[in-house]
């Protein structure tokens, strides 16, 4: 008989395994198959044993990885999956990140116009976040978004 998946577990170390590679920046097709594979591996892991905050952030994360993979239609409807989900009083960095991730994918996608005005709202937010050191993970991604 086999162990029962421990989804939580999986989904937070295939999100983690994301941020490593995004962190090394570098691209090849065979980091391009393994992020979007950890990506939605952590998305459907999150479906299984999370709530609408982790739905949010794993559909963002898919974004962020379609960008960063040289997917921008997949990066700008999985951002805005992400925005359409968020509801009333999630934690105020997941606003400020949405907005953030939105604006990252118009940008990858060449859309500068929405690129632009997204930056303004997710500037907006980060300005709102009351944490300091989230509000500084946040800012820090807000500006590698490409110009």
């Amino acid at each position: 008989m086999s162990e029962p998946l421990d989804h939580r577990l999986l989904a937070a170390k295939s999100f983690n395994h994301c941020w490593t590679i995004l962190d090394d920046n570098v691209l090849t097709p065979e980091t391009a198959v393994d992020i979007l594979t950890s990506a939605f591996a952590s998305r459907w892991h999150w479906l299984e044993a999370g709530g609408t905050r982790q739905w949010i952030t794993s559909d963002w994360m898919v974004s962020r990885v379609a960008g960063f993979a040289g997917y921008p239609e997949l990066a700008v409807d999985y951002a805005l999956r992400a925005q359409a989900a968020l509801v009333p009083d999630l934690p105020d960095f997941l606003y400020a990140s949405v907005a953030e991730g939105v604006a990252r994918a118009y940008a990858v996608a060449g859309n500068t116009a929405a690129r632009d005005e997204w930056l303004v709202r997710a500037a907006d937010l980060v300005a709102r976040i009351e944490d300091d050191e989230d509000r500084s993970i946040i800012a820090e991604q807000l500006a590698s978004v490409p110009r």
